[in-house]
């Protein structure tokens, strides 16, 4: 193929595919014919800086959306406007890393070691006792504090997903009679763990970080308080989103809500037990 500069060549054909190009760009699969310019250290440049430009401008277009208007990027999804807005799971990508950049492995997903071995939970799944089994009493116990943690903080992020395909098969069942396609399902929920996840780091700026500096309330009272507060707000936004999204009345948007936040307690402690025995398999 000829190489030529600023000109697009009318009968060149797509490196990528083969087909001719009938224009600047191909109309098979979308390569670019390439020109002497696009080898130049300012066009290098122009498309770095384009490249994170762009990004920026899906990125918090999405979230406004995401924030402003619960269930807006999933109708845009199903009526096709993908251009402006991030990928589903491009998105979750993104709110996944900034929650655990931000917040770190002592998060709402993840517990530390001393929980697991407590009487009230350890009692209730064993884990205390698998942990005694495994390495004895006479274990050394801060350094496998050490290394629980570390490992809770990687697998807690990457196992994080599991959620999303529970809360699609649940709103596949609760909005049958609504006919979408269980790909619509799976976009809706990938949209509600990422205003979780945008959430969760938010009330971790906002309100934990300060009560832990400042007002320093008891750790009962301020787990209640964030249960409460965090709950009520999965339930509401939840509400809102299927409103929007499934076109349904308040009164089963609502149900709907109220079923996704016992959904996500359910599913919240059964992926803790996940990763302790997930964890506890890899530690030796």
């Amino acid at each position: 193929m000829e190489v030529i500069e600023n000109k697009v060549d009318p009968v060149a054909c797509c490196p990528t595919c083969g087909n001719p190009f009938l224009g600047k760009f191909c109309a098979s699969c979308g390569e670019k014919q390439v020109s002497k310019h696009d080898f130049e250290a300012r066009h290098f440049v122009e498309e770095g800086v384009e490249g994170i430009t762009h990004f920026d401008n899906k990125f918090f277009r999405s979230i406004r959306d995401l924030f402003l208007k619960p269930g807006m990027l999933t109708l845009n999804f199903e009526a096709g406007r993908k251009v402006p807005f991030m990928k589903p799971v491009q998105l979750f990508i993104v709110c996944n890393l900034i929650f655990f950049l931000i917040v770190g492995g002592s998060n709402i997903f993840a517990l530390n070691l001393n929980s697991y071995l407590s009487n009230s939970r350890g009692g209730l799944f064993n884990t205390r006792e698998y942990f005694l089994q495994k390495f004895g009493a006479d274990a050394d116990l801060n350094a496998l504090k050490l290394l629980f943690q570390e490992k809770m903080t990687s697998k807690s992020k990457t196992f994080i997903f599991l959620f999303i395909p529970f809360f699609a098969i649940a709103c596949g069942v609760f909005f049958f009679q609504k006919k979408k396609g269980f790909g619509l399902h799976l976009a809706f929920a990938t949209h509600f763990f990422s205003f979780l996840l945008l959430f969760f780091t938010l009330f971790y700026l906002l309100i934990e970080l300060p009560n832990e500096w400042f007002f320093h309330a008891g750790e009962g009272t301020f787990n209640s308080f964030a249960t409460t507060f965090n709950l009520t707000a999965l339930v509401v936004y939840f509400t809102i989103a299927a409103h929007r999204f499934y076109r349904i009345k308040w009164l089963w948007a609502l149900g709907s809500g109220i079923f996704a936040g016992f959904l996500f307690i359910l599913l919240l402690q059964v992926y803790r037990i996940f990763l302790f025995y997930n964890i506890m398999r890899g530690m030796d």
